[in-house]
């Protein structure tokens, strides 16, 4: 789990110097590093993780790449 909030600390830093940078490249590798901590938070039903999760997503608001359209899929599949 800790892993995954490391995961999520990185790709915020990624996604943000992307976002800087205008280098969708890196935001899209942002977002499927964010995934793949999103997937840990489901795995362990971490409220935590996915929380931290739904708060890097509400920090972006350029255009949407294929790995930010995934990740909005799986954040999708965490609600009730």
């Amino acid at each position: 789990k800790q892993r995954a909030m490391l995961m999520l600390d990185v790709a915020t830093a990624d996604r943000q110097e992307g976002v800087n940078q205008r280098d969708t490249v890196r935001v899209d590798e942002a977002f499927r590093l964010a995934a793949e901590a999103l997937a840990t938070g489901r795995r362990y039903n971490s409220e935590r993780i996915i929380q931290r999760s739904r708060r890097f997503r509400r920090g972006y608001a350029g255009p949407v790449t294929a790995n930010v359209h995934a990740f909005d899929q799986r954040l999708r599949a965490t609600l009730p």
